[in-house]
């Protein structure tokens, strides 16, 4: 079972009400755009206007590349390269403040 970091807060729409989604883990690219995922969703974080997008999970090969670095550390799948966010990081990004739900990515 995955140890869950901490839990992004979703803020309510039109019809729905604020709720939180359990974070196990993150990344970041190149370019500094972060991901987070929970158990069976990923989503991409845009500081600007405080929303995250769904986004596919990682693949299996992602995945165990991901699993073996440690916190802080970089990883490369497919020639590029990725950072692990620390789970400092991920505390600190939760406890921001509420996102709201964007669309999906591709």
């Amino acid at each position: 079972m995955k140890e869950t970091v901490d839990a992004i807060t979703v803020a309510a729409r039109e019809g729905h009400t604020e709720h939180s989604a359990p974070i196990y883990g993150g990344y970041a690219n190149a370019r500094g755009m972060i991901s987070l995922f929970t158990e069976s969703s990923a989503y991409r974080v845009n500081f600007k206007y405080r929303t995250i997008q769904p986004k596919p999970l990682l693949n299996a090969g992602a995945q165990m590349r991901y699993d073996a670095a440690q916190p802080g550390d970089v990883f490369e799948y497919c020639g590029v390269s990725f950072r692990r966010l620390s789970n400092a990081e991920i505390i600190a990004i939760c406890s921001s403040g509420a996102f709201r739900m964007g669309l999906r990515t591709a």
